[in-house]
């Protein structure tokens, strides 16, 4: 359910009318316009014992609304207790903080991850969760933060807030998950020759911005480097090659002056990208196909995670997505409400390969009776 507040109290009265059992937390997705309260909000909810756990996001998606102030939360039933995981991680980490392998049914269960989206080490984590579980649970989750792409904190629960941090949740809830985004291959491929975590220093053995642009049409490549994300990026970001898979979006956000080009996330230095360009009815039309692959089961509740810079490079046609995806549900059950965030990264897989956090992706997770 949203609930608008001003104060954490109200926050705090809107949920407090619930009884949870004891396996249960809420889950709290907040709009970033409260980030100056969130301090507040969680030593209000722990001095009322309330269990939670939850991420800050641009945005939130209820039905066909984009919403900009409030929280979306929910109900959810945990295997064991939410933890935060401080990035980059280390194994070790890992294997005394999440539950162990044999704790986790060997199918129904959901792993949620809210990831700061200005961490390092992200697909390290990711690898590492999955390493961990496989099969066992789909995976489901975004990338927190705010608008602005500044450092704050981005995730919270009982234990604090935090930022350069993840909350991973492992939910006695079977689901399907899905990821889509319509992007085709435009031109490549190229090698990411020499990178550092999401920083490529060369495309092809020549400095990455150098390259980037003349792969771009003739009329964008001479774009100032200040006019770039809002420019260039939106219709044309990269996309890693994984055999047998979709392609996974990269999306640039700073030309760092020296040559090099910034990711929102990692690129695997060896791997091969292709600039990949999408028309806003083939956005629509994937983000409204994964509904529909995702919902083959009755749900239960769906989330959603839709890319902010989907939002840019739809423009005026973005509330066409939103309406697409809630008529899409509609139709396969009217009974169901679209819940879910504007997301700087999405994660959504059914368990059957090592997860991704994508860019420029809609995702969601379908819930089952």
């Amino acid at each position: 359910m949203h609930i608008r507040f001003n104060t954490s109290n109200e926050l705090i009265a809107a949920i407090g009318e619930e009884q949870l059992k004891d396996d249960e937390y809420w889950l709290i997705m907040l709009a970033d316009k409260h980030l100056p309260q969130l301090s507040g909000i969680v030593t209000d909810l722990n001095s009322e014992n309330i269990p939670f756990f939850g991420a800050v996001f641009p945005g939130l998606i209820y039905g066909k609304r984009m919403l900009y102030e409030g929280a979306l939360v929910r109900k959810i039933q945990c295997l064991s207790p939410p933890c935060a995981v401080s990035l980059p991680v280390e194994p070790e980490q890992i294997e005394a903080l999440l539950p162990s392998y044999n704790t986790v049914p060997e199918s129904g269960a959901t792993c949620l991850t809210f990831i700061d989206c200005l961490s390092t080490g992200i697909d390290d984590l990711l690898n590492q969760i999955y390493s961990r579980f496989n099969k066992r649970c789909s995976y489901f989750g975004a990338g927190a933060g705010n608008n602005d792409l500044t450092p704050e904190h981005s995730v919270f629960g009982n234990w604090g807030c935090s930022s350069n941090s993840a909350v991973i949740a492992i939910i006695n809830n079977p689901s399907d998950c899905v990821a889509r985004h319509g992007w085709e291959r435009h031109s490549g491929p190229y090698v990411a020759s020499r990178t550092t975590n999401n920083v490529v220093h060369e495309l092809d053995w020549e400095d990455a911005e150098k390259a980037y642009r003349q792969a771009l049409p003739a009329k964008l490549q001479t774009t100032p480097p200040e006019q770039f994300y809002k420019n260039v990026t939106p219709r044309f970001p990269f996309a890693v090659e994984y055999p047998g898979a979709e392609d996974v979006v990269r999306d640039p956000i700073f030309l760092c002056g020296n040559g090099d080009v910034m990711f929102l996330s990692d690129i695997p230095q060896g791997s091969l990208l292709y600039l990949v360009e999408g028309s806003p009815e083939r956005l629509i039309n994937a983000a409204s196909n994964a509904v529909k692959d995702a919902m083959q089961v009755r749900s239960s509740s769906i989330l959603v995670c839709d890319c902010l810079s989907r939002t840019v490079a739809l423009d005026s046609q973005f509330p066409a997505e939103l309406r697409a995806i809630s008529d899409q549900v509609n139709n396969l059950q009217p009974d169901i409400i679209v819940e879910g965030v504007l997301a700087l990264g999405e994660i959504a897989s059914n368990g059957d390969r090592t997860t991704n956090f994508y860019n420029k992706t809609f995702g969601i997770c379908s819930f089952h009776e």
